[in-house]
């Protein structure tokens, strides 16, 4: 299980974090493992705090994602 890799393509990037949004709205609907690798801040919620957090990480801002 790769935190913050949503897309399940084996990197965490800017994708995942679109992928991320679109559910948060309501566009996409993703899979229980999908949910699981999304929640990086562990709030049990997959919104948009998530998706910064994954920008962070591929920007190179942070180091991690726990």
């Amino acid at each position: 299980e790769n935190i913050g890799d949503v897309n399940l393509d084996g990197k965490v990037d800017s994708a995942d974090a679109g992928l991320v949004l679109r559910y948060d709205v309501g566009i996409v609907v993703l899979s229980s493992e999908q949910l699981s690798v999304a929640d990086i801040n562990g709030d049990n919620k997959v919104d948009s705090a998530d998706a910064g957090l994954i920008l962070r990480y591929d920007a190179g801002i942070i180091n991690s994602l726990r």
